[in-house]
C-alpha cells in the first residue's frame, strides 16, 4: 500500500517541475533575482530584447519595472508588440554616464517597487561603475529580492562588466529577414548552475524592417 504524499514531497516534487522548465525556457526572472546580471551583444542589440521579454515577464506577474538609459537614447516603443508591456508599470529614467545610471538603479532598488531594473550601457565603449557601488547594488538586490540586469555592448569573449556580475549572457541574432527574427541567448557565465544554457526565440520583424 502506497504511503500518502507528505508537503515536503509535494514541495520538492514542485521545486523539480520548477526547475525543470526553467531548464527549458532559459533565463527567466526568477534566475536573475537577487543577483547582478549582464546581457551582452556586439551588433544589433539583441540583448534590448531579451531585456523587453522580461520585462513583459515582470509584468505578468504585476511587479513595476524599471528602465535606465543614456539621455540621448532609448529603445523603440512602437517596435514592441501591442498588449506586450503594461506601460504604465514601466518606469523610464535617462542619464547621462554609466555612474550616474547606477546611482538611479540604486534609489529604484531601494524603493523595494520594482522587481526588475534594467540599465542600458550599450552606448558606453568602456562602462566605469565603482566596485562599491556594484557591492551596493548587489546588497541591495538581495535584499529586496529583485533583479538588476545591465546591458553592454561588450565583447562575450572578454571581461565582464564586474566580477560581482553572477549572470552573464550573450545574445545575438541568428537569423534575420523581412519578416522573421531569431534570437539567441547563450550563458557563458552562471555563478549558481554553471553556463552553456542557451534560449532561442523567433520574433515578427518591426514596421520598420517589413
Amino acid at each position: 500500500m502506497s504511503q500518502p504524499l507528505s508537503i515536503r514531497d509535494v514541495y520538492r516534487a514542485r521545486r523539480f517541475l520548477d526547475e525543470s522548465d526553467r531548464s527549458r525556457r532559459g533565463l527567466a526572472l526568477a534566475d536573475l533575482r537577487g543577483r547582478l546580471s549582464e546581457f551582452c551583444a556586439d551588433r544589433g542589440h539583441p540583448n534590448v530584447t531579451a531585456a523587453i521579454q522580461l520585462i513583459a515577464e515582470a509584468h505578468r506577474r504585476g511587479e513595476p519595472a524599471a528602465w535606465v538609459g543614456p539621455a540621448g537614447s532609448l529603445f523603440y516603443p512602437p517596435d514592441v508588440p501591442p498588449g506586450t508591456l503594461d506601460w504604465s508599470a514601466l518606469a523610464v529614467v535617462r542619464l547621462d554616464r554609466p555612474q550616474r545610471q547606477a546611482r538611479a538603479a540604486d534609489r529604484l532598488l531601494r524603493s523595494g517597487a520594482f522587481g526588475l531594473v534594467v540599465v542600458d550601457l550599450c552606448h558606453s565603449s568602456r562602462p566605469d561603475i565603482t566596485t562599491a557601488l556594484l557591492g551596493r547594488l548587489l546588497h541591495l538586490a538581495e535584499e529586496k529580492d529583485s533583479a538588476l540586469l545591465f546591458l553592454t555592448a561588450t565583447d562575450p569573449e572578454g571581461p565582464s562588466l564586474s566580477s560581482l556580475i553572477s549572470i552573464r549572457a550573450r545574445a545575438d541574432w541568428t537569423d534575420v529577414d523581412p519578416f522573421r527574427l531569431r534570437s539567441s541567448l547563450t550563458t557563458v557565465k552562471d555563478k549558481r548552475r554553471g553556463p552553456g544554457h542557451r534560449t532561442c526565440e523567433i520574433y515578427h520583424g518591426p514596421l520598420g524592417l517589413r
